[in-house]
C-alpha cells in the first residue's frame, strides 16, 4: 500500500501562509495575498500542483507550463546512459553515507529531492528505501515529481525535512545562494544536505545553465552548514571527453555524431580514473560534492577556505 504523502505546502510569497486546495487549484490563506483570488490561483497539472508565483517572485519559471523547458529526449534511455557512463562510485558511497546518517536521526525520515524530475545516477537507494518519505520537486512534471515549483522560492514549511538531496541542479538556478538559504530554512536543526554541482563541464542545458563551482567554492556556498565531507569526482578523463564531444559538435553541427564520439572517448579513457588521486579531483574534476548538516553555530570565513584546500597546486 502506497504511503500517503503530507506535503507541507505554503505560498511562495514573503507571507509564507498555508495553501487551501480547491477542486483543481490552490489558494493562499492570507487575504492580502494576490494568490488568495481565483484569478491568481495555483493550478494543478496532471495531478501535480504548480506553486509558482510570477507576481511576487522574480522567476524564469512559467506557471502555465508543466512541461520541461529543455530537450530531455534521451531520458528514456537512462539505463543505457548509466551503462555507458559507468558507475559513479563516489556518488553511490556518498548516498550510502547520507542514508546511514539520516536513519540515525529518524526512523521514518522525510527527504526533499530538489530537481527530482529524473532519478539521479547513484541515488537509487534513496528511492527504494521504504522507510523514507520522499517529496520531489522540479520545474516540470514527471512520474517522480510531487510539486512543480521554483527552488528559489520553495513552497514548503520551515524546519520540516530531515534531509535534502540536490544533485546536478545548482548550475541551473540563477541564484544558488538563495536556493541554499531555502534548503537551510526547510531543514530541521541538524538536518542533512547532499549536493552535487558541476565544476569543469561545458554548458549542457542551453539558456538554463548558469554556474560552476570548485570544491572550496562549493563548500562556501553551504557556509551555514557544518561539513561532513566534500570533494570532487569524475576526473580529468571525464571533462576531457566532454570537451572533445563539444569540439566535434562545433565542427559537425551534429549532436548525435558529437555524442557518439564523446561516449567512445569516455569509454577509452575510463580506466584512467583509477590512477587519479583525491588531490587531483580537488583541482580538475568534472563535478564537486558537499555533504553537511544544518548548524546555526557555523560561521565560515574567507580565510578558512585556504585551509580547506587539498589540491596538488
Amino acid at each position: 500500500m502506497t504511503k500517503l504523502k503530507e506535503i507541507p505546502l505554503i505560498c511562495p510569497c514573503e507571507l509564507k501562509k498555508n495553501l487551501t486546495k480547491k477542486d483543481s487549484y490552490y489558494l493562499c490563506n492570507h487575504i492580502d495575498c494576490e494568490h488568495n483570488t481565483y484569478q491568481n490561483k495555483f493550478p494543478i497539472y496532471n495531478n501535480k500542483p504548480i506553486i509558482i508565483s510570477e507576481i511576487r517572485t522574480d522567476t524564469i519559471c512559467k506557471i502555465e507550463n508543466g512541461k520541461t523547458y529543455v530537450n530531455r529526449s534521451l531520458s528514456k534511455f537512462a539505463k543505457l546512459k548509466k551503462f555507458l557512463k559507468g558507475v559513479n562510485d563516489i556518488t553511490e558511497n556518498n548516498c550510502d553515507m547520507f542514508i546511514k546518517e539520516i536513519i540515525k536521526r529518524s526512523k521514518n525520515p522525510k527527504i526533499l529531492i530538489i530537481g527530482g524530475g529524473e532519478q539521479g545516477i547513484g541515488a537509487e537507494k534513496i528511492y527504494s528505501n521504504e522507510s523514507f518519505e520522499i517529496h520531489s520537486i522540479d520545474v516540470y512534471a514527471s512520474n517522480y515529481v510531487d510539486v512543480i515549483c521554483d527552488a528559489h522560492y520553495l513552497p514548503l514549511r520551515d524546519n520540516f525535512y530531515d534531509g535534502v538531496w540536490i544533485q546536478a541542479v545548482l548550475e541551473h538556478v540563477v541564484e544558488p545562494n538563495q536556493v541554499v538559504k531555502e534548503i537551510h530554512r526547510v531543514l530541521k536543526t541538524n538536518g542533512l544536505v547532499y549536493a552535487e554541482t558541476p565544476f569543469m563541464q561545458p554548458v549542457h542545458e542551453g539558456a538554463y545553465d548558469f554556474t560552476r563551482y570548485t570544491v572550496t567554492g562549493h563548500r562556501y556556498l553551504f557556509k551555514n552548514f557544518s561539513l561532513l565531507d566534500m570533494g570532487g569526482f569524475d576526473g580529468p578523463e571525464k571533462f576531457f571527453a566532454l570537451s572533445f564531444r563539444y569540439l566535434i559538435w562545433s565542427i559537425t553541427r551534429s549532436r548525435i555524431i558529437a555524442t557518439l564520439f564523446g561516449v567512445m572517448l569516455h569509454i577509452l579513457l575510463r580506466p584512467l580514473k583509477f590512477l587519479t588521486s583525491k588531490a587531483t579531483l580537488n583541482d580538475a574534476s568534472s563535478a564537486v560534492y558537499f555533504f553537511g548538516k544544518k548548524d546555526n553555530s557555523v560561521k565560515i570565513k574567507h580565510k578558512d577556505l585556504v585551509k580547506l584546500y587539498k589540491g596538488i597546486m
